[in-house]
């Protein structure tokens, strides 16, 4: 099987990466110079704002898979940022459909579509019922996914949009909110936390990584969204009792979190069933486990 993944270098990409080790050939496109992959992994070096030598590439290689993880500039989710992803997203995927013949297409979506504070989030809930949302980035991914649906019109093509939560684990960008409280705690510092009862589905890199492989092996996969979560939320305070445990620390800080007096403005998480049927696999890697693991 030929494989294209894009966003290599990203948090989820480098992970994936360890995953698709049985993949005949594996196509990588980053815009860094990267180098040390095993001999099955072709590297272009290339810019997806300007793709007409990339494309040119493609057309010969002719992958079979894709997986569609670049995202440039997070987290700047503005306007310009956001349209200029959605215009790479676009050139890219009919690119490979109209002029490469791939056959199946993984691109990253996000729990932020759902547009929901509370709940369970689950794939039936149909678009025209989403609430209206006043983020660039969420309005755009949903944008990028109905392009997807309509490639996925041409006999023999699947599109897999996956909805993916509140990733965390090795790589995780140092502003994210559980290496921010990590770096507080380790200073002996109460984190910087706001909404301290607010409660989101955690999920380890390595499990979305591992449902991302299984994807790009599953024969028959059917079109259509897909939610990568645990089916559990986490409240944050919890996620700083469970760091202070790991770091071998007395529960100070996450007993003022738990008794701040301010309300809680989310709590949503993912319906796993539809996943869990298509491809006959459940996260592995507990919230307390994975936090074991940084």
């Amino acid at each position: 099987m030929k494989v294209l993944v894009t966003g290599i270098t990203g948090f989820i990409g480098k992970r994936l990466l360890l995953q698709l080790g049985t993949v005949d050939e594996i196509t990588v496109v980053s815009r860094k110079v990267v180098s040390g992959f095993p001999k099955n992994v072709t590297v272009i070096q290339a810019d997806l704002n300007e793709p007409k030598g990339l494309f040119d590439r493609l057309k010969v290689i002719r992958p079979e898979a894709c997986v569609h993880l670049a995202w440039e500039g997070i987290p700047n989710y503005g306007a310009d940022l956001s349209r200029r992803n959605f215009e790479q997203g676009k050139r890219l995927l009919r690119h490979l459909v109209e002029e490469c013949g791939c056959s199946k297409i993984i691109a990253a979506g996000s729990c932020w579509e759902y547009g929901k504070p509370d709940g369970t989030c689950s794939e039936e809930e149909r678009p025209e019922k989403f609430p209206k949302v006043s983020l660039d980035f969420t309005r755009v991914k949903r944008s990028l996914s109905d392009i997807g649906f309509e490639l996925a019109r041409k006999p023999g093509m699947s599109f897999i949009w996956v909805r993916i939560f509140y990733a965390y684990g090795p790589g995780q960008r140092e502003g994210s909110l559980i290496p921010t409280m990590t770096q507080a705690l380790n200073n002996n510092e109460c984190p910087a936390v706001k909404t301290p009862h607010n409660a989101n589905d955690f999920i380890h890199v390595d499990d979305i990584a591992e449902a991302l492989n299984l994807m790009v092996h599953k024969k028959n996969m059917q079109t259509g969204i897909y939610n990568l979560g645990t089916g559990k939320p986490t409240k944050v305070w919890e996620i700083c009792e469970y760091l202070e445990k790991a770091l071998g620390k007395s529960p100070i800080w996450s007993k003022q979190l738990r008794d701040m007096k301010v309300e809680s403005t989310a709590n949503f998480w993912a319906d796993m069933s539809k996943t869990t049927d298509a491809l006959g696999w459940s996260p592995k890697i507990s919230i307390e486990e994975g936090l074991k693991r940084l």
